[in-house]
């Protein structure tokens, strides 16, 4: 004889949480999809060629998807770049959190972090220059790009000042070193979008490091020196 077992009953509390759950899950799911469209648009066509139309097309989802989730195509916009600070800002921090103890070990990772297969690819750079040329038109850009990357900016100040006192390199200054590096992978980045034959994703990481080796010296030996 087969016995049937009681089907389980759900309890007052998991009624009340299952059907929220539910209206989440597709929720987030809906923006990243929106957003993720969003970013191979804008970087097949720039800000000026993108359309609503593009990014639902790409998504596969309606316009009312749209406009229910976002605003405005502004809000849409605002979400991606924040998408992509919000990627950037982990990405940094989990190599951070995995480097040594030492000032030289957290910059270099900090340094190589910025060349990570997740971040650095030609369609994110293309949208992350496309935001910075709008930055100066829609101040807002300005404002969550630095929401993120202010913290990362101080902390290349932090660690270049350690490496100063600790090398003595009477000869830098600490807001100009912290310039540099923070520089370097801006120029990286702009070199691998306009010369992609030049140097690859690794190439354009060795580089700066290098650079890092000629300002630090005594904490970044130079490739091939005894």
């Amino acid at each position: 004889m087969t016995r049937k077992w009681p089907k389980a009953r759900m309890s007052s509390m998991d009624a009340k949480t299952a059907p929220a759950k539910k209206r989440t899950a597709p929720r987030e799911i809906r923006r990243k999809q929106l957003i993720m469209a969003a970013i191979d648009s804008i970087s097949k066509r720039g800000f000026s060629e993108t359309t609503l139309k593009h990014v639902t097309e790409k998504a596969k989802l309606s316009h009312g998807v749209v406009n229910y989730h976002f605003d405005s195509k502004e809000a849409l916009y605002d979400a991606t770049l924040g998408h992509l600070a919000k990627e950037h800002h982990e990405v940094w921090t989990q190599y951070l959190a995995e480097a040594g103890p030492t000032a030289a070990e957290q910059l270099d990772a900090i340094v190589r972090a910025d060349f990570d297969k997740k971040i650095c690819t030609r369609k994110r750079l293309a949208v992350w220059f496309a935001f910075w040329g709008q930055a100066k038109y829609r101040p807002n850009y300005l404002k969550i790009h630095n929401k993120f990357d202010n913290e990362r900016f101080e902390l290349i100040r932090e660690k270049c000042a350690v490496l100063i006192e600790e090398g003595e390199y009477q000869d830098l200054d600490v807001e100009h070193a912290a310039r540099v590096v923070e520089a370097m992978a801006d120029g990286s980045w702009l070199c691998l979008m306009l010369y992609p034959g030049l140097a690859d994703r690794e190439t354009s990481r060795d580089d700066c490091l290098d650079v890092l080796s000629r300002y630090f010296p005594r904490h970044f030996p130079i490739a091939g020196s005894a």
